[in-house]
Protein backbone atom coordinates (compact mmCIF):
# COMPACT_ATOMS: atom_id res chain seq x y z
CA UNK A 1 0.00 0.00 0.00
CA UNK A 2 2.08 2.59 0.71
CA UNK A 3 5.05 1.48 -2.48
CA UNK A 4 2.99 3.57 -4.68
CA UNK A 5 3.32 7.10 -2.67
CA UNK A 6 6.76 6.35 -1.73
CA UNK A 7 7.62 5.75 -6.07
CA UNK A 8 5.47 8.80 -6.75
CA UNK A 9 7.58 10.55 -3.96
CA UNK A 10 10.94 9.39 -5.26
CA UNK A 11 10.02 10.35 -9.05
CA UNK A 12 8.52 13.71 -8.16
CA UNK A 13 12.25 14.70 -6.53
CA UNK A 14 14.06 13.28 -9.34
CA UNK A 15 11.82 15.25 -11.89
CA UNK A 16 12.68 18.12 -9.98
CA UNK A 17 15.87 17.95 -9.48
CA UNK A 18 15.85 17.38 -13.40
CA UNK A 19 14.13 20.33 -13.73
CA UNK A 20 15.47 22.75 -11.30
CA UNK A 21 19.46 21.32 -11.28
CA UNK A 22 21.54 20.61 -8.49
CA UNK A 23 23.21 24.52 -8.11
CA UNK A 24 21.85 27.07 -5.97
CA UNK A 25 19.88 30.30 -7.11
CA UNK A 26 22.07 33.29 -7.54
CA UNK A 27 22.81 35.23 -4.82
CA UNK A 28 21.13 38.59 -4.85
CA UNK A 29 23.30 39.94 -1.51
CA UNK A 30 25.09 42.91 -2.41
CA UNK A 31 28.61 43.33 -1.28
CA UNK A 32 29.47 45.45 1.84
CA UNK A 33 32.36 47.88 2.46
CA UNK A 34 34.34 46.87 5.75
CA UNK A 35 32.87 48.68 8.76
CA UNK A 36 35.19 51.29 11.04
CA UNK A 37 36.31 50.24 13.96
CA UNK A 38 35.78 51.84 17.09
CA UNK A 39 37.68 51.35 20.25
CA UNK A 40 37.88 54.26 21.85
CA UNK A 41 34.75 52.59 24.83
CA UNK A 42 36.74 49.33 25.28
CA UNK A 43 39.35 50.00 26.36
CA UNK A 44 41.60 52.97 27.00
CA UNK A 45 44.43 54.52 28.93
CA UNK A 46 48.27 54.94 28.32
CA UNK A 47 49.38 51.55 28.61
CA UNK A 48 46.75 50.41 26.02
CA UNK A 49 48.30 52.97 23.86
CA UNK A 50 51.52 51.50 24.35
CA UNK A 51 50.60 48.10 24.08
CA UNK A 52 48.68 48.75 20.74
CA UNK A 53 51.61 50.45 19.51
CA UNK A 54 53.69 47.62 19.76
CA UNK A 55 51.16 45.42 17.86
CA UNK A 56 50.44 43.43 20.68
CA UNK A 57 46.86 41.92 21.32
CA UNK A 58 45.41 41.77 24.89
CA UNK A 59 43.80 38.06 25.49
CA UNK A 60 41.88 36.25 28.50
CA UNK A 61 41.30 32.78 28.44
CA UNK A 62 37.85 31.62 28.97
CA UNK A 63 37.82 28.37 30.44
CA UNK A 64 34.36 28.30 31.96
CA UNK A 65 30.80 28.39 30.89
CA UNK A 66 29.97 31.38 33.07
CA UNK A 67 32.60 33.78 31.92
CA UNK A 68 32.09 32.82 28.20
CA UNK A 69 28.53 33.24 28.25
CA UNK A 70 28.96 36.85 30.09
CA UNK A 71 31.56 37.54 27.81
CA UNK A 72 29.58 37.42 24.44
CA UNK A 73 26.48 39.30 26.56
CA UNK A 74 28.83 41.75 27.74
CA UNK A 75 30.25 42.50 23.89
CA UNK A 76 26.48 42.36 22.83
CA UNK A 77 25.02 45.28 25.51
CA UNK A 78 28.33 47.50 25.68
CA UNK A 79 28.50 47.78 21.60
CA UNK A 80 27.76 50.96 19.90
CA UNK A 81 27.68 50.67 16.59
CA UNK A 82 28.66 47.14 15.18
CA UNK A 83 28.49 43.45 16.41
CA UNK A 84 29.52 40.92 14.06
CA UNK A 85 28.77 36.82 14.85
CA UNK A 86 29.40 33.94 12.78
CA UNK A 87 28.30 30.25 14.03
CA UNK A 88 28.27 26.59 13.48
CA UNK A 89 25.12 26.06 15.52
CA UNK A 90 22.38 27.96 17.18
CA UNK A 91 19.97 26.48 18.91
CA UNK A 92 16.27 27.07 19.42
CA UNK A 93 16.76 26.77 22.99
CA UNK A 94 16.90 29.01 25.81
CA UNK A 95 20.51 29.94 25.11
CA UNK A 96 20.15 30.43 21.85
CA UNK A 97 16.99 33.25 22.35
CA UNK A 98 18.57 34.56 25.26
CA UNK A 99 21.30 35.76 22.44
CA UNK A 100 18.72 36.51 19.74
CA UNK A 101 16.96 38.99 22.69
CA UNK A 102 19.88 41.06 23.82
CA UNK A 103 21.01 41.16 20.21
CA UNK A 104 17.63 42.63 18.96
CA UNK A 105 17.64 45.07 21.89
CA UNK A 106 21.14 46.23 20.39
CA UNK A 107 19.58 46.65 16.94
CA UNK A 108 16.89 48.87 18.42
CA UNK A 109 19.39 50.94 20.20
CA UNK A 110 20.86 51.61 16.40
CA UNK A 111 23.34 48.71 16.80
CA UNK A 112 24.22 47.37 13.31
CA UNK A 113 23.79 43.44 14.14
CA UNK A 114 25.37 41.00 11.19
CA UNK A 115 24.57 37.48 11.80
CA UNK A 116 26.23 34.55 9.91
CA UNK A 117 25.18 30.80 10.33
CA UNK A 118 25.90 27.40 8.87
CA UNK A 119 22.75 26.21 7.20
CA UNK A 120 23.84 22.91 8.79
CA UNK A 121 22.16 24.49 12.07
CA UNK A 122 18.96 23.50 10.48
CA UNK A 123 15.06 24.73 10.54
CA UNK A 124 14.15 24.86 13.80
CA UNK A 125 14.86 28.97 13.74
CA UNK A 126 13.77 29.70 10.17
CA UNK A 127 10.35 31.54 11.71
CA UNK A 128 12.93 33.62 14.20
CA UNK A 129 15.24 34.62 12.03
CA UNK A 130 12.84 35.91 9.23
CA UNK A 131 11.31 37.99 11.85
CA UNK A 132 14.36 39.26 12.86
CA UNK A 133 15.81 40.27 9.51
CA UNK A 134 13.33 42.88 9.17
CA UNK A 135 14.39 44.87 11.55
CA UNK A 136 16.31 47.66 9.62
CA UNK A 137 19.78 46.35 11.78
CA UNK A 138 19.80 43.28 11.67
CA UNK A 139 21.42 41.40 8.45
CA UNK A 140 21.05 37.98 8.62
CA UNK A 141 22.71 35.22 6.32
CA UNK A 142 22.61 31.54 6.06
CA UNK A 143 26.27 29.88 5.07
CA UNK A 144 26.40 27.03 2.33
CA UNK A 145 22.62 26.76 2.09
CA UNK A 146 20.99 23.44 1.14
CA UNK A 147 18.95 23.51 -1.56
CA UNK A 148 15.99 21.74 -0.78
CA UNK A 149 15.04 23.10 3.01
CA UNK A 150 12.59 20.91 3.85
CA UNK A 151 13.82 17.72 1.88
CA UNK A 152 17.62 17.89 2.85
CA UNK A 153 17.82 13.96 1.73
CA UNK A 154 17.68 15.05 -1.59
CA UNK A 155 20.80 17.53 -0.91
CA UNK A 156 22.56 14.08 0.40
CA UNK A 157 21.47 12.35 -2.16
CA UNK A 158 22.72 14.76 -5.25
CA UNK A 159 24.38 17.60 -3.65
CA UNK A 160 26.79 15.81 -0.82
CA UNK A 161 29.77 17.20 -2.26
CA UNK A 162 28.91 20.99 -1.66
CA UNK A 163 27.12 20.33 1.80
CA UNK A 164 29.41 18.23 3.41
CA UNK A 165 31.77 20.93 3.65
CA UNK A 166 30.66 23.38 6.73
CA UNK A 167 31.41 26.37 8.35
CA UNK A 168 32.37 25.42 11.37
CA UNK A 169 33.57 29.01 12.18
CA UNK A 170 32.75 30.52 15.88
CA UNK A 171 32.59 34.44 15.91
CA UNK A 172 31.69 37.01 18.10
CA UNK A 173 33.30 40.75 17.31
CA UNK A 174 32.13 44.41 18.67
CA UNK A 175 32.26 47.29 17.19
CA UNK A 176 35.57 45.78 15.23
CA UNK A 177 37.90 46.10 18.42
CA UNK A 178 36.78 43.32 20.52
CA UNK A 179 36.03 39.72 20.21
CA UNK A 180 35.44 35.75 21.08
CA UNK A 181 36.09 33.03 19.25
CA UNK A 182 37.13 28.94 20.55
CA UNK A 183 35.05 26.54 20.33
CA UNK A 184 31.53 27.00 22.14
CA UNK A 185 28.19 26.97 19.70
CA UNK A 186 25.62 29.14 20.75
CA UNK A 187 23.61 26.19 22.52
CA UNK A 188 22.47 25.44 26.27
CA UNK A 189 24.83 22.11 26.62
CA UNK A 190 28.02 24.64 25.76
CA UNK A 191 27.45 26.71 28.79
CA UNK A 192 26.39 24.46 31.50
CA UNK A 193 22.34 25.39 31.40
CA UNK A 194 21.77 21.57 29.57
CA UNK A 195 19.49 19.23 31.80
CA UNK A 196 21.21 16.16 30.86
CA UNK A 197 24.23 17.01 28.96
CA UNK A 198 27.44 19.63 29.26
CA UNK A 199 30.11 20.02 26.76
CA UNK A 200 33.34 21.08 28.42
CA UNK A 201 34.99 23.61 26.21
CA UNK A 202 37.48 26.66 25.83
CA UNK A 203 36.86 30.36 24.40
CA UNK A 204 39.24 33.19 24.46
CA UNK A 205 38.74 36.58 24.41
CA UNK A 206 41.09 39.49 22.82
CA UNK A 207 41.59 43.07 22.11
CA UNK A 208 44.37 44.64 19.94
CA UNK A 209 46.32 44.10 16.71
CA UNK A 210 45.07 40.16 15.88
CA UNK A 211 41.23 41.80 15.93
CA UNK A 212 41.48 43.36 12.70
CA UNK A 213 42.34 39.69 10.62
CA UNK A 214 39.33 38.62 12.66
CA UNK A 215 37.42 41.15 11.25
CA UNK A 216 38.78 40.95 7.76
CA UNK A 217 37.61 37.07 7.92
CA UNK A 218 34.29 37.70 8.70
CA UNK A 219 33.97 40.57 6.06
CA UNK A 220 34.87 37.85 3.46
CA UNK A 221 32.74 34.89 4.82
CA UNK A 222 29.90 37.91 5.04
CA UNK A 223 30.26 38.68 1.09
CA UNK A 224 30.96 35.40 0.04
CA UNK A 225 28.54 34.35 -2.53
CA UNK A 226 28.08 31.23 -0.22
CA UNK A 227 26.21 33.19 2.10
CA UNK A 228 22.68 34.38 1.15
CA UNK A 229 20.75 36.04 2.96
CA UNK A 230 17.03 35.18 5.00
CA UNK A 231 15.09 37.13 2.81
CA UNK A 232 16.31 35.32 -0.28
CA UNK A 233 16.51 31.84 0.92
CA UNK A 234 13.25 32.27 3.54
CA UNK A 235 10.70 35.45 2.48
CA UNK A 236 10.44 38.67 3.95
CA UNK A 237 9.07 39.28 7.61
CA UNK A 238 7.21 42.36 8.30
CA UNK A 239 7.09 44.35 11.18
CA UNK A 240 4.09 43.54 12.69
CA UNK A 241 6.03 39.67 13.20
CA UNK A 242 9.13 41.52 14.62
CA UNK A 243 6.86 43.47 16.91
CA UNK A 244 5.43 40.26 18.44
CA UNK A 245 9.05 38.83 18.69
CA UNK A 246 10.30 41.57 20.79
CA UNK A 247 6.85 41.39 22.67
CA UNK A 248 7.66 37.69 23.50
CA UNK A 249 11.32 38.52 24.24
CA UNK A 250 10.19 41.05 26.81
CA UNK A 251 7.14 38.67 27.94
CA UNK A 252 9.47 36.35 28.61
CA UNK A 253 11.52 38.37 30.68
CA UNK A 254 9.08 38.70 32.75
CA UNK A 255 8.00 35.62 33.45
CA UNK A 256 11.91 34.53 34.51
CA UNK A 257 11.79 36.95 37.28
CA UNK A 258 13.32 40.31 35.84
CA UNK A 259 15.94 38.54 33.71
CA UNK A 260 17.20 41.75 32.49
CA UNK A 261 18.52 42.31 35.75
CA UNK A 262 20.07 39.31 35.97
CA UNK A 263 22.34 39.75 32.85
CA UNK A 264 23.20 43.14 34.49
CA UNK A 265 24.19 40.94 36.99
CA UNK A 266 26.13 38.94 34.34
CA UNK A 267 27.81 41.67 32.95
CA UNK A 268 29.01 42.81 36.45
CA UNK A 269 30.70 39.65 36.98
CA UNK A 270 32.36 39.42 34.05
CA UNK A 271 34.17 43.20 34.94
CA UNK A 272 34.71 41.94 37.90
CA UNK A 273 36.18 38.39 36.20
CA UNK A 274 38.27 40.77 34.29
CA UNK A 275 39.52 42.59 37.02
CA UNK A 276 40.21 39.68 39.23
CA UNK A 277 42.05 38.24 36.28
CA UNK A 278 44.07 41.26 34.59
CA UNK A 279 44.12 40.94 30.67
CA UNK A 280 48.00 40.16 29.63
CA UNK A 281 49.28 41.49 26.65
CA UNK A 282 51.19 38.90 23.55
CA UNK A 283 51.87 39.18 20.72
CA UNK A 284 48.55 37.46 18.70
CA UNK A 285 47.79 36.18 15.78
CA UNK A 286 44.04 35.56 14.37
CA UNK A 287 44.05 32.65 11.78
CA UNK A 288 41.17 31.19 9.90
CA UNK A 289 40.51 29.04 6.30
CA UNK A 290 39.38 31.03 3.62
CA UNK A 291 35.90 30.39 2.26
CA UNK A 292 37.40 28.88 -0.70
CA UNK A 293 38.08 25.79 1.43
CA UNK A 294 34.48 25.26 1.24
CA UNK A 295 34.86 24.78 -2.29
CA UNK A 296 37.86 23.02 -2.20
CA UNK A 297 39.46 25.76 -4.24
CA UNK A 298 41.63 27.06 -1.64
CA UNK A 299 45.39 27.76 -2.01
CA UNK A 300 47.90 26.10 0.47
CA UNK A 301 48.30 29.55 2.64
CA UNK A 302 44.58 30.02 2.51
CA UNK A 303 44.27 26.40 4.87
CA UNK A 304 44.67 27.33 8.54
CA UNK A 305 46.91 24.39 9.65
CA UNK A 306 49.18 26.04 7.07
CA UNK A 307 49.06 29.29 8.93
CA UNK A 308 49.57 27.15 12.23
CA UNK A 309 52.90 25.69 10.98
CA UNK A 310 54.05 28.93 9.24
CA UNK A 311 53.24 31.27 12.43
CA UNK A 312 53.90 28.31 15.62
CA UNK A 313 56.93 25.70 13.62
CA UNK A 314 57.44 22.39 14.79
CA UNK A 315 57.69 21.52 18.18
CA UNK A 316 61.35 21.29 19.74
CA UNK A 317 60.42 20.78 23.25
CA UNK A 318 56.72 19.34 23.67
CA UNK A 319 53.37 19.74 22.42
CA UNK A 320 49.77 19.58 24.09
CA UNK A 321 46.79 18.82 22.32
CA UNK A 322 43.38 19.01 23.45
CA UNK A 323 40.86 18.18 21.17
CA UNK A 324 37.26 16.90 21.29
CA UNK A 325 37.92 14.64 18.01
CA UNK A 326 40.77 13.29 17.47
CA UNK A 327 41.87 11.38 14.36
CA UNK A 328 45.09 11.38 13.89
CA UNK A 329 45.49 9.19 10.46
CA UNK A 330 48.03 7.40 9.74
CA UNK A 331 50.51 10.44 8.68
CA UNK A 332 49.59 12.12 11.60
CA UNK A 333 50.20 9.42 13.84
CA UNK A 334 53.48 9.00 11.94
CA UNK A 335 54.22 12.68 12.62
CA UNK A 336 53.47 12.40 16.39
CA UNK A 337 55.99 9.52 16.53
CA UNK A 338 58.75 11.31 15.01
CA UNK A 339 58.03 14.18 17.02
CA UNK A 340 58.23 12.12 20.12
CA UNK A 341 61.53 9.92 18.85
CA UNK A 342 63.03 13.43 18.62
CA UNK A 343 62.74 14.27 22.33
CA UNK A 344 59.69 16.25 21.85
CA UNK A 345 57.60 16.05 25.00
CA UNK A 346 53.69 15.10 23.59
CA UNK A 347 50.68 14.88 26.00
CA UNK A 348 46.91 14.38 24.63
CA UNK A 349 43.36 14.48 25.67
CA UNK A 350 40.62 13.62 24.02
CA UNK A 351 37.25 12.21 24.75
CA UNK A 352 36.19 8.29 25.89
CA UNK A 353 34.30 6.58 23.77
CA UNK A 354 30.54 6.74 26.33
CA UNK A 355 31.90 10.92 25.97
CA UNK A 356 32.44 11.20 22.54
CA UNK A 357 29.45 12.72 21.29
CA UNK A 358 30.11 11.25 17.44
CA UNK A 359 30.82 7.49 18.05
CA UNK A 360 31.79 6.94 14.88
CA UNK A 361 34.49 9.36 15.35
CA UNK A 362 36.07 7.37 18.09
CA UNK A 363 36.17 4.32 16.03
CA UNK A 364 38.70 5.58 13.69
CA UNK A 365 40.87 7.67 16.68
CA UNK A 366 40.57 3.70 18.33
CA UNK A 367 43.16 2.35 15.78
CA UNK A 368 45.99 4.57 16.35
CA UNK A 369 46.06 4.70 20.30
CA UNK A 370 48.44 2.20 20.32
CA UNK A 371 51.50 3.15 18.14
CA UNK A 372 51.10 6.59 20.14
CA UNK A 373 51.76 4.94 23.48
CA UNK A 374 54.01 2.63 22.91
CA UNK A 375 56.67 5.29 21.10
CA UNK A 376 55.99 7.65 24.41
CA UNK A 377 53.12 10.10 23.55
CA UNK A 378 51.08 10.45 26.80
CA UNK A 379 47.29 9.70 25.78
CA UNK A 380 44.05 10.66 28.64
CA UNK A 381 40.71 10.30 27.42
CA UNK A 382 37.67 12.43 29.29
CA UNK A 383 35.49 10.51 31.18
CA UNK A 384 31.43 10.59 30.13
CA UNK A 385 30.70 12.67 33.62
CA UNK A 386 31.29 15.44 35.88
CA UNK A 387 31.11 15.83 39.18
CA UNK A 388 29.29 18.87 40.47
CA UNK A 389 28.82 19.44 43.55
CA UNK A 390 27.63 23.51 43.43
CA UNK A 391 24.57 25.12 41.05
CA UNK A 392 25.78 25.93 38.08
CA UNK A 393 25.26 29.81 37.00
CA UNK A 394 22.34 29.34 35.05
CA UNK A 395 20.67 27.32 37.96
CA UNK A 396 21.40 30.61 39.71
CA UNK A 397 19.75 33.10 37.34
CA UNK A 398 16.93 31.13 36.29
CA UNK A 399 15.99 29.13 39.46
CA UNK A 400 15.95 25.61 37.83
CA UNK A 401 18.01 22.64 39.28
CA UNK A 402 19.41 20.35 36.48
CA UNK A 403 18.74 16.88 37.24
CA UNK A 404 21.58 14.20 38.23
CA UNK A 405 23.72 16.98 40.54
CA UNK A 406 26.17 13.95 41.59
CA UNK A 407 27.05 12.86 37.77
CA UNK A 408 25.87 14.80 34.38
CA UNK A 409 26.80 13.51 31.48
CA UNK A 410 29.67 15.44 29.95
CA UNK A 411 31.79 15.70 26.89
CA UNK A 412 35.12 17.37 25.93
CA UNK A 413 34.46 19.78 23.48
CA UNK A 414 37.71 22.13 23.84
CA UNK A 415 40.04 22.69 21.00
CA UNK A 416 43.48 23.62 21.76
CA UNK A 417 47.24 23.21 22.01
CA UNK A 418 50.21 24.59 23.10
CA UNK A 419 53.93 24.04 21.59
CA UNK A 420 56.89 25.67 22.91
CA UNK A 421 55.07 28.78 24.34
CA UNK A 422 52.49 29.42 22.01
CA UNK A 423 49.05 28.46 22.41
CA UNK A 424 46.02 28.05 19.97
CA UNK A 425 42.65 28.33 20.88
CA UNK A 426 39.64 27.84 18.08
CA UNK A 427 37.53 25.76 16.45
CA UNK A 428 40.16 23.13 14.88
CA UNK A 429 40.09 19.60 15.60
CA UNK A 430 42.89 17.81 15.16
CA UNK A 431 41.32 15.54 12.09
CA UNK A 432 40.81 15.20 8.79
CA UNK A 433 37.20 16.80 8.47
CA UNK A 434 38.84 19.87 9.85
CA UNK A 435 41.94 19.74 8.10
CA UNK A 436 40.41 18.75 4.69
CA UNK A 437 36.59 20.28 4.76
CA UNK A 438 35.28 22.30 6.84
CA UNK A 439 36.63 25.85 7.48
CA UNK A 440 38.14 26.97 11.09
CA UNK A 441 39.33 29.86 12.80
CA UNK A 442 41.22 30.32 16.14
CA UNK A 443 43.65 32.75 18.23
CA UNK A 444 47.29 31.73 18.44
CA UNK A 445 49.25 33.34 21.62
CA UNK A 446 53.04 33.96 21.37
CA UNK A 447 52.36 33.69 25.32
CA UNK A 448 54.66 31.64 28.31
CA UNK A 449 52.36 32.59 31.11
CA UNK A 450 49.19 31.34 28.36
CA UNK A 451 50.81 28.03 27.72
CA UNK A 452 52.12 27.43 31.54
CA UNK A 453 48.40 28.28 32.54
CA UNK A 454 47.45 25.90 30.49
CA UNK A 455 50.51 23.17 31.56
CA UNK A 456 49.51 23.95 35.18
CA UNK A 457 45.61 23.55 34.57
CA UNK A 458 46.10 20.12 32.90
CA UNK A 459 48.28 18.66 35.63
CA UNK A 460 45.66 19.53 38.15
CA UNK A 461 42.61 18.45 36.82
CA UNK A 462 43.32 15.55 34.21
CA UNK A 463 43.44 12.89 36.84
CA UNK A 464 40.27 14.37 38.08
CA UNK A 465 38.28 14.23 34.67
CA UNK A 466 40.15 11.58 32.42
CA UNK A 467 41.09 8.42 32.58
CA UNK A 468 45.22 7.73 31.97
CA UNK A 469 45.64 5.44 29.03
CA UNK A 470 49.19 2.89 29.00
CA UNK A 471 50.36 0.04 28.07
CA UNK A 472 51.06 -2.93 30.72
CA UNK A 473 53.53 -5.62 30.70
CA UNK A 474 52.14 -7.58 27.75
CA UNK A 475 51.83 -5.09 25.77
CA UNK A 476 48.12 -4.23 26.35
CA UNK A 477 46.26 -1.05 26.47
CA UNK A 478 45.18 -0.41 29.48
CA UNK A 479 42.64 2.60 31.59
CA UNK A 480 43.45 3.94 34.91
CA UNK A 481 41.05 5.62 37.01
CA UNK A 482 41.95 7.77 39.59
CA UNK A 483 39.67 8.53 42.07
CA UNK A 484 39.62 11.15 45.02
CA UNK A 485 40.13 9.05 47.84
CA UNK A 486 43.87 8.35 45.40
CA UNK A 487 42.49 4.74 44.65
CA UNK A 488 43.34 4.16 41.03
CA UNK A 489 41.22 1.38 39.26
CA UNK A 490 42.50 -0.06 36.28
CA UNK A 491 40.20 -1.23 33.07
CA UNK A 492 41.51 -3.42 30.73
CA UNK A 493 39.01 -2.51 27.76
CA UNK A 494 36.97 0.95 27.23
CA UNK A 495 35.75 1.90 30.20
CA UNK A 496 31.59 1.07 31.12
CA UNK A 497 31.63 -0.21 27.33
CA UNK A 498 29.82 -3.22 26.08
CA UNK A 499 31.18 -6.14 23.92
CA UNK A 500 28.73 -5.16 21.17
CA UNK A 501 30.06 -1.32 21.38
CA UNK A 502 33.88 -2.52 21.22
CA UNK A 503 33.31 -4.82 18.07
CA UNK A 504 30.94 -2.32 16.60
CA UNK A 505 34.03 0.27 16.68
CA UNK A 506 36.42 -2.07 15.24
CA UNK A 507 34.07 -3.07 12.61
CA UNK A 508 33.37 0.64 11.38
CA UNK A 509 37.19 1.32 11.68
CA UNK A 510 37.50 -1.00 8.74
CA UNK A 511 35.04 1.42 6.24
CA UNK A 512 36.84 3.68 3.88
CA UNK A 513 35.35 7.04 5.29
CA UNK A 514 38.43 7.92 7.60
CA UNK A 515 38.87 10.99 5.15
CA UNK A 516 35.73 12.44 6.14
CA UNK A 517 35.75 12.36 10.02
Amino acid sequence: MLIKPFTHAVMFSLALITLTGCSLPMNQSNKQPPIQIHAEHWLNGSNVDTQMSQGLTAYLALDDAFSSIASRLHLINKAKHNIDLQYYIWENDSIGHLMLAELLKAADRGVKVRLLIDDQNGTKLDATLKQLAAHPNFEIKLFNPYKFRKLRVIDYAFRLKHINHRMHNKLIIADGAIAVTGGRNISREYFDASDNFQFTDMDILFYGTAVQHANDIFHEFWNDNLSYSVPQLLGNGNQEQLSKLRQYYELTALQKDQLKKRIELAEKQINKHLKDRPINWAKAHFIADSPNKIRGAATHDQLIYSQMLNIMGEPKQHLELVSAYFVPTRKGTDYLVNLSKNDVRIRILTNSFLANDVAVVHAFYQKYRHDLLQNGIKLYEFKPYIERNKRTWYEVVTGNVIPAKGKNTSSLHAKFFDIDGMVFIGSFNFDPRSANLNSEVGLVVESDVLQKYISKSLDQYLPQIAYELKLNKQGEIIWLDQHKDGSIVEYKHDPETTKFQRFAMQAVSYLPIEWMM
